[in-house]
């Protein structure tokens, strides 16, 4: 693998774990619901690109844009656990 090609792969990995690592929601049942739910739709997002991806073009490049597309496209819209406002590592 050249490093460009190692590059484009590391981008795509950054990508998917962006779109799944969602703060910690706050302890109430609404909360939790909204943050299950995003969590669902990024993953199923993540995982329709990269089976696309797979079928069409095999570029992690294009794998990773839209990646991040639909993960800017749904933000959180929860209130975060009071432990994980200040964006520590958990």
């Amino acid at each position: 693998m050249n490093e460009r090609t190692e590059t484009a792969h590391v981008a795509l990995l950054d990508a998917i774990v962006d779109a799944l690592n969602l703060p910690l929601p706050s302890l109430t049942d609404a909360d939790m619901r909204l943050y299950l739910r995003l969590l669902e739709r990024r993953a199923l997002a993540v995982r329709l690109t990269l089976e696309a991806n797979l079928a069409v073009t095999r570029d992690p490049r294009l794998a990773a844009a839209a990646i991040r597309t639909r993960t800017a496209e749904e933000p959180v819209t929860y209130t975060r656990n009071e432990f994980d406002v200040d964006g520590a590592d958990r």
